[in-house]
């Protein structure tokens, strides 16, 4: 017996992508100096988000949840303009409610960028999944933005939901509306957090190298982490789901 194994586009997306990070990990561990050119990026628009205020909080959580397989610390902005103070007062700049409020709808806008990237077909979801997810969400309308809330209102990769809703052509106020909630939650929490512990996180992190191995490794294994979980998500035969729990309902019943 001759066995076939066909490998899909998600899997083909998936060893490209960690073959990426892999070598990033090894240039980045022989180039001892070597400083994570997201750490130079984020600098940079950190320090054009501590001109810009509310706006510039904005855009940052639009480009950091706007990136699909690619960790983008975004929650540093809110967290260390809700902490900031005027030199000269000592008061502080910006208001941590209004902060979030406003960072939360720039990371919901950018989080409909996987949404459409979903809905026009998305290179690594191939018909069958899509088909396959578009009936869970038909038998679980009410669990749907449950997990979706969810999802935005913690650390965990939105990406692993949003791409495969667009790609199961899901309406999109529906996935909007908990997005917009669930971030706005989260980016209150960070932006209080700020106003809370901006010194004591701002000691800690100036003793860090971050030049070092591990913090270097720390950065890949975050790289990492976000891929599988989406190639979960992917992979998942949603399909599968309602029939299983079917057969379980049945078998309760008798």
């Amino acid at each position: 017996m001759v066995v076939v194994f066909r490998m899909r586009t998600s899997d083909k997306l998936l060893i490209l992508s960690v073959s990426t990070v892999v070598l990033y990990w090894v240039i980045i561990i022989i180039i001892p100096d070597a400083v994570s050119p997201v750490t130079n990026v984020y600098d940079w628009l950190l320090d054009v988000t501590s001109y810009a205020g509310y706006q510039g909080s904005l855009l940052i959580s639009f480009l950091g949840n706007a990136t699909i397989l690619f960790p983008f610390p975004y929650v540093g902005v809110p967290f260390i303009l809700g902490g900031l103070r005027n030199g000269l007062t000592n008061e502080f700049l910006f208001d941590p409610w209004l902060l979030g409020l406003v960072s939360g709808l720039g990371a919901m806008l950018g989080e409909m960028t996987g949404y459409v990237v979903g809905y026009g077909g998305g290179a690594m979801i191939e018909a069958e999944q899509r088909n396959s997810f578009k009936d869970f969400v038909q038998h679980y309308p009410r669990l749907t933005p449950i997990v979706l809330w969810f999802l935005a209102a913690t650390p965990i990769p939105d990406d692993v939901l949003v791409v495969p809703l667009g790609a199961a052509k899901y309406p999109w106020w529906k996935v909007a509306i908990p997005q917009l909630l669930g971030k706005s939650v989260f980016l209150l929490a960070i932006a209080w957090a700020g106003r809370l512990g901006l010194s004591w996180i701002g000691d800690f992190l100036g003793s860090v190298d971050p030049t070092s191995i591990v913090t270097k490794s720390a950065e890949v294994a975050g790289f990492l982490l976000v891929i599988f979980a989406v190639y979960t998500m992917v992979r998942v035969d949603w399909a599968g789901v309602p029939r299983r729990v079917r057969r379980s309902e049945v078998t309760l019943e008798n």
